[in-house]
């Protein structure tokens, strides 16, 4: 028999079941939407905002502009109708002439607000002549001009101020050069200086430890700065340069000659010596008008000068008289040699070697160890001994003898 169950309420009763454990799943789903609701609700307030910050921005800026703009319109003056835009084109008197006779080694640039070499004259600042056109003061003008000097190339800078673009004539010159000197760095060097187109100009301007660093002194870099390269053609020797008291006190005493009756300065004989049948003050007047003359001996016995570019070693010379410039007075080494002629010394020889006389001479006397030596002149040897016993004569032997150990 077939029997019909109603199970309508067994399934409503299920189905409640379920909707009932499915709610915290669909709270869990409520929260999650609204918590990405937040979210996208803050990030467009915040991008709505960093918008409107970025506006303010762009608005000031381009407020400052045409503030800024407005100014600058209202405060420039009219310019002339025949007035030049540019400062290139105004140049001073005088420029164009120069510019003419320069060779291919020689140009001249200009430049607008150019630094020059402080000076005594220029360390002040200066005003301009016209406010509202600052670009018109403290012009810079400079010519160039390479030479060969002492055996190398000079590349001289020669630098004119102009107070203003329409200054005729410039008010103060300098000229310098540059050199590698021997620590390898590169040194400006300071030639002269012209306080006036009219004053006398003065040289040298670097000190003499930047001088010698390039391998110059006074008296060369005053030659160097007679070849510089000036806007107005002006041309000087090395005698017209004004130096300052003390500069010029220490060039008299490296100039000076001091004269000792008595001794001899041996070897480093300039070219051409002896000068013949002069006297002893015309040996001198000879000396110290050639530059390359820093010491001489003169032979009493024949008017003989002997001018030469170095001293070293002084020996004893009745017939002779020795003198030595300034510069060069503290390398100056008295020996004790005493020379004979055709006369041989007798002992131990520890070197032989060819040389000519003076040089076996200043080789025995700055050597500790030589207390004698012969030279042979017809072989041009040069024998030192360090122990001597006797000496004899000998035809074509110059000896020396040190009297007492150096």
């Amino acid at each position: 028999m077939l029997v019909r169950h109603n199970t309508k309420l067994l399934e409503q009763a299920v189905d409640l079941q379920i909707k009932r454990s499915a709610i915290p799943t669909l709270q869990a789903e409520a929260d999650a939407h609204d918590k990405i609701a937040r979210a996208n609700a803050f990030r467009r307030l915040a991008s709505g905002a960093a918008i409107a910050i970025a506006a303010v921005g762009i608005g000031i800026g381009v407020w400052l502009i045409f503030a800024r703009d407005r100014t600058v319109i209202q405060s420039e003056p009219p310019v002339a109708q025949n007035e030049p835009s540019s400062p290139k084109e105004i140049q001073p008197k005088g420029a164009k002439k120069s510019e003419e006779k320069i060779s291919r080694d020689e140009s001249v640039a200009e430049e607008g607000k150019t630094d020059k070499p402080k000076s005594t004259s220029t360390e002040q600042s200066r005003l301009p002549t016209d406010p509202s056109n600052p670009d018109t003061f403290d012009f810079v003008k400079f010519a160039y001009r390479q030479v060969t000097y002492a055996g190398s190339t000079w590349k001289l800078e020669s630098g004119h101020h102009f107070d203003s673009e329409k200054d005729p004539t410039w008010d103060t010159a300098w000229c310098y050069t540059r050199k590698l000197a021997n620590t390898g760095v590169e040194v400006q060097v300071s030639l002269v200086d012209r306080l006036s187109p009219t004053s006398r100009p003065r040289a040298p301007v670097s000190s003499s430890e930047t001088l010698a660093s390039v391998g110059l002194d006074d008296s060369s870099a005053r030659e160097l700065a007679s070849r510089c390269l000036w806007l107005d053609e002006a041309s000087f020797s090395p005698s017209d340069f004004d130096m300052d008291q003390q500069r010029k006190e220490a060039a008299a005493a490296a100039d000076e000659l001091s004269a000792q009756d008595g001794w001899d300065a041996i070897g480093n004989d300039l070219p051409g010596m002896p000068a013949w049948n002069v006297s002893l003050e015309q040996c001198q007047a000879q000396c110290q008008a050639d530059r390359r003359c820093l010491a001489l001996t003169y032979d009493k016995k024949h008017a003989a000068c002997f001018m030469k570019n170095n001293g070293s070693i002084l020996v004893r010379s009745p017939d002779a008289v020795m003198a030595a410039k300034g510069a060069i007075k503290a390398n100056l080494k008295y020996s004790s040699l005493v020379f004979a002629k055709d006369t041989v010394v007798v002992g131990e020889a520890y070197a032989n070697v060819r040389s000519s006389y003076p040089d076996c001479v200043m080789a025995c006397a700055a050597d500790q160890r030589c207390l004698g030596f012969n030279f042979d002149s017809p072989n041009n040897m040069c024998a030192m001994l360090d122990t001597l016993t006797s000496s004899s004569a000998f035809k074509g032997v110059a000896s020396g003898v040190k009297a007492t150990r150096n």
